[in-house]
């Protein structure tokens, strides 16, 4: 199973293909999902710090909403393998 590394938080292990805001909610991390995972705001955004092969290809939907090429919805993004992650900013 991958693991989902959170600067700042404990290290998740996670099924291959599971969506990673699904990941996070389940170890309570503070990411938010404001449009409730649809897609349609940046509530839920983070940053990679590792290979961004580690997820999956970026979704058209995304683009709007992120700021940088290291960034992902996580409402959008499913995990690989082992990914490295930063909340995005004014997450506690």
């Amino acid at each position: 199973m991958p693991t989902v590394s959170v600067e700042g938080w404990p290290d998740l292990q996670v099924p291959a293909d599971t969506l990673l805001l699904e990941a996070c909610e389940a170890a309570e991390l503070p990411v938010e999902a404001a449009c409730g995972g649809f897609a349609c705001c940046n509530t839920c955004r983070v940053e990679v710090l590792g290979d961004g092969h580690a997820l999956t290809p970026m979704l058209p939907e995304e683009e709007p909403f992120l700021d940088g090429p290291r960034q992902r919805l996580a409402c959008c993004a499913r995990v690989r393998s082992d990914v490295r992650l930063r909340l995005a900013p004014g997450a506690l």
